[in-house]
């Protein structure tokens, strides 16, 4: 039987695909022409190429790399072919989990804008809730300058924030009750709160928010001043002390905002002794 060869524009328009990507096979040595004309240099694909293309089409079309391409087109055999696809199928299930994720993180960072964006019309009103007890990662107290705080937080969450799956993250910071009268912002150190269970964090950075009951607030920091009233005059109309005071910021925001930016202020307050004990 007489052996049939197409050229290239010949073979593009029955397959649709470009003559640029049939020279980028053959150049990279994935399928090339079986016929060249002795007489002028021509080169012409059989019906064998124009199989090996449907081949590599229905493989593209999986999003299979072309080196397993490669290695389906030289085995010609189906049980190994169907070997490799279950192989490519388990990465393919796995890269399917990492887009969910990816795309659940963009919603989530898109209801922590429109949660930051409507605190800026929120009276800063006073409220009591327990809350339990929360293990976050710390940094050091703060030494060698206002910002080290940030340093040391970096330094004891590397490892944790590099392998996490997901973006999903709080920051914030034990402060100094004594500034806030005279409405100083005095960080002590820094933590970052994670969704996740940690998973490569060194214990002696983990840090914990003690369980209680705690006034909470919203107030706004800019430069590192605000206003606490709200929180010292509920204390002082309800006889409440406060033994510790954190500051979490409001979402996660990737544009620089250190000047000015929102926070949930959580006092715990002290328990109450009970009369005549």
């Amino acid at each position: 039987m007489e052996q049939s060869y197409y050229r290239i524009g010949e073979v593009s328009r029955a397959t649709g695909l470009s003559k640029d990507t049939l020279h980028f096979y053959d150049k990279i040595g994935l399928l090339s022409p079986d016929h060249v004309d002795p007489q002028n240099g021509y080169r012409y694909y059989s019906l064998r190429n124009l199989w090996q293309l449907d081949i590599i089409t229905t493989c593209r079309k999986l999003n299979i790399p072309l080196d397993t391409v490669r290695q389906i087109l030289s085995l010609q055999d189906n049980a190994e072919i169907v070997r490799l696809l279950m192989e490519y199928r388990e990465e393919a299930l796995r890269r399917s989990a990492y887009y969910q994720q990816v795309a659940e993180d963009i919603l989530w960072y898109k209801e922590e804008h429109r949660r930051i964006e409507a605190q800026k019309d929120d009276p800063p009103l006073v409220r009591q809730v327990w809350r339990e007890a929360e293990q976050v990662i710390a940094g050091r107290a703060a030494q060698g300058g206002s910002q080290a705080y940030h340093v040391n937080m970096q330094q004891a969450a590397q490892a944790e924030l590099q392998q996490a799956a997901s973006i999903r993250r709080r920051y914030g910071y034990p402060l100094d009750g004594a500034g806030m009268p005279a409405g100083r912002v005095v960080k002590l150190r820094e933590y970052v709160r994670m969704e996740a269970p940690y998973r490569c964090i060194d214990p002696e950075t983990l840090y914990t928010i003690p369980a209680g009951r705690y006034a909470v607030f919203t107030l706004r920091i800019r430069q590192e001043r605000a206003d606490f009233s709200p929180l010292l005059d509920w204390l002082a109309a309800h006889g409440e002390e406060a033994d510790a005071i954190y500051a979490e910021e409001l979402g996660l925001q990737l544009f620089p905002y250190m000047d000015n930016y929102a926070c949930e202020v959580r006092a715990h307050l002290k328990e109450k002794t009970q009369k005549g004990a």
